[in-house]
């Protein structure tokens, strides 16, 4: 699967630069002039790294990292500054805001792609490292999640099973009245959904309250954070 890269600058120029650059090493690159673009395209791609100036029009790309390290799926994807500010102050506000790494202007192409290269990495063994495995059993109607077996009702079965094959794929509660209830369309309650949402999170999440496995994206719908394995 080839390589997101969101780009984000106001300055036209040296966003084609870097989107060049990048492009040139093989990665697919999408490009935003402003922080609001930027982060529709970021909710829409999922990039896998992120490159931000710090000076956009609508926003300080400061405060547009913060924003993206609150989304879903993007929160955790690297970010890269650019700016030809170079005092120190600038720098650390750029890291303590959420970003990863920080380039000043102008640079080298070879020394994008080498950063750029080592965030990739890093952020593979990170998010190798933090995502959960949900061991499904069909058999036993259970699942096995840290060492942890849990019995689930058929229902709860089909429905964490359904979310668990659509990663990629927000499931509004009518819909899954649709695909697991098999409900007419636009028949159902909706908190029938909901309610076996929270049974799930409370037998398979560590903290309910603040669920990491499965995401409500507002007004998208119910979604897995997890890899899933059958055994």
């Amino acid at each position: 699967m080839m390589i997101t890269i969101l780009v984000v600058d106001h300055n036209d120029d040296a966003r084609s630069v870097v989107s060049q650059t990048l492009s040139s090493e093989g990665y697919s690159v999408i490009e935003a002039k402003s922080a609001a673009f930027a982060l529709s395209l970021a909710q829409k791609h999922r990039p896998d790294a992120i490159i931000l100036d710090t000076g956009l029009v609508d926003m300080s790309g400061f405060d547009l990292c913060a924003q993206l390290r609150s989304m879903p799926f993007v929160e955790r994807a690297p970010i890269l500054f650019l700016s030809a500010q170079p005092n120190a102050q600038h720098i650390a506000q750029a890291l303590d805001c959420g970003g990863d790494d920080y380039l000043r202007k102008p640079f080298a192409a070879r020394e994008l792609n080498a950063r750029i290269r080592a965030l990739l990495r890093r952020s593979s063994r990170a998010q190798a490292a933090s995502t959960e495995t949900l061991y499904m059993d069909a058999a036993t109607q259970t699942v096995t999640i840290n060492r942890r077996r849990i019995e689930l009702t058929p229902t709860e079965f089909s429905l964490l099973e359904h979310l668990a094959q659509h990663p990629a794929n927000p499931k509004t509660a009518a819909q899954l009245l649709e695909t697991v209830w098999q409900y007419p369309t636009g028949s159902g309650d909706t908190a029938l959904v909901r309610n076996h949402i929270r049974n799930l999170r409370r037998k398979i999440e560590k903290d309910p309250d603040h669920p990491q496995i499965i995401l409500s994206l507002h007004g998208r719908g119910y979604v897995i954070k997890a890899r899933l394995m059958y055994v």
